[in-house]
């Protein structure tokens, strides 16, 4: 195969190379970021162990600071409902009535714990007494609440013995925290465990890999609907918490409240690590095409440079590169009458125009028969078979063409072609 064919091909290829990678990188980085984004959604997962949230203790034992409050009033009814609503949606004020006799009929009396920043002495000395923290695993995230108790309600007594035997407020508070931390029926009993946010959260930061991590939302994902705990108080405390059951015995009613979730994304890099990666593994790839291209043509160039150098040249310059004494020398085979050949060849070369034909003529012929040199070059020749062959002519066709491209060619793949010959089939052929 020649060598322009090879650096044609190796070209070709190149380019197609540097195509498929580009479109290769680009898939390789999205199958990347894909693998890379369910596999921190994967252990994210994992960290919950199929549990849907983690309840752990944020603080406890604090003191437990609280104010009289009146009890929330009887709602009235607000009589905005048609059948056809009723129908579908049941009896809205009587559901409401329902509610606040369950949870505030039977009380004779309430109390307000501190739990405002507000209503502390110092912004650590905290007067709740404790605060659950508990966090939950959703698609998007993770979103973690603040569990706490805000109010004490006492419960009417068939007989009033006095207030002395009944619990402090304080004790009520502290009984609870016992109930949600180890009464089986405690809606926090299953998924309750301390230390486990800690955990979960330096797994979660763990979790974090190339391109994507778990960061704060600016603005909460989620709102979640409840009843303020007190309407003096709707706005104020902890993000709009709101009511979350209590917890109550035979004497009074703990209330709790939750506050509205801060939430986690997973996100990815803001640098765009994607795009960092698919442009360095692009510059990578390209250079080290382009080096393999290179390694492949340059030498091809450097010798097809040589040969068309060694192709062009005329009689004159061709004897003289070959007949000189130096050639015949070096290396194993001295043969001291070819140095004689040559000595007296170069020598005639010196002293001989380069346009005297005839002497130049003879000098080849010399060389040739004394000196064995071929000065026929065989990719030269190829060339001149292919330029002068008579079926070139033929289509369209032409007979004087084809006449003198035949005498041509008849005389190239002759026996014993001299150079002299190629040469007048080669100005001859400029004709055709």
């Amino acid at each position: 195969m020649k060598r322009k064919t090879i650096i044609g091909i190796a070209i070709i290829t190149y380019i197609a190379a540097m195509i498929g990678m580009f479109f290769g990188v680009d898939q390789y980085i999205k199958a990347k970021d894909t693998r890379l984004r369910v596999e921190i959604r994967s252990k994210i997962d994992k960290i919950f162990s199929g549990r849907k949230r983690l309840v752990d203790i944020a603080y406890s034992g604090y003191k437990v600071g609280y104010e009289s409050v009146p009890i929330p009033s009887r709602p009235k009814p607000l009589n905005i409902q048609d059948a056809e609503s009723k129908k579908l949606l049941g009896d809205l004020d009587k559901k409401e009535k329902i509610t606040w006799e369950d949870t505030y009929g039977n009380l004779t009396r309430m109390y307000r714990i501190h739990y405002k920043s507000s209503d502390r002495v110092t912004p650590y000395d905290y007067e709740d007494g404790w605060n659950f923290v508990i966090l939950e695993r959703d698609f998007d995230g993770v979103s973690m609440s603040w569990i706490f108790p805000y109010a004490v309600g006492y419960i009417q007594q068939e007989y009033y013995l006095g207030d002395d035997y009944l619990p402090s407020v304080a004790s009520a508070v502290n009984e609870a925290f016992e109930f949600y931390t180890t009464n089986q029926k405690s809606a926090f009993y299953d998924s309750f465990e301390k230390g486990c946010v800690d955990k979960a959260w330096s797994a979660i930061y763990d979790a974090n890999n190339e391109y994507y991590h778990m960061v704060e939302d600016k603005y909460s994902r989620i709102e979640r609907m409840g009843t303020p705990l007190f309407e003096k108080y709707a706005n104020d405390g902890k993000r709009h918490a709101y009511q979350n059951g209590f917890m109550y015995n035979g004497f009074y009613k703990v209330f709790i409240a939750s506050t509205q979730p801060k939430t986690w994304s997973i996100r990815k890099y803001e640098y765009n690590p994607d795009v960092q990666d698919k442009e360095r593994l692009w510059k990578y790839w390209a250079i080290g095409l382009t080096i393999l291209l290179l390694l492949v043509v340059i030498p091809l160039w450097i010798v097809d440079s040589k040969h068309q150098k060694v192709k062009d040249e005329d009689l004159y310059d061709k004897l003289k590169r070959l007949c000189n004494p130096a050639n015949f020398i070096s290396g194993d085979t001295y043969d001291k009458t070819k140095v004689d050949w040559a000595n007296a060849i170069y020598k005639g070369l010196l002293e001989t125009n380069k346009d005297d034909k005839d002497a130049l003529n003879l000098l080849q012929q010399q060389a040739v028969t004394y000196l064995s040199i071929n000065l026929i070059d065989a990719e030269k020749l190829a060339e001149l078979k292919e330029r002068v062959n008579p079926k070139n002519y033929l289509s369209p066709y032409n007979p004087e063409k084809v006449s003198l491209a035949n005498e041509l060619y008849s005389i190239l793949n002759k026996d014993g072609l001299s150079y002299s010959e190629m040469a007048n089939v080669e100005e001859r052929s400029k004709s055709l």
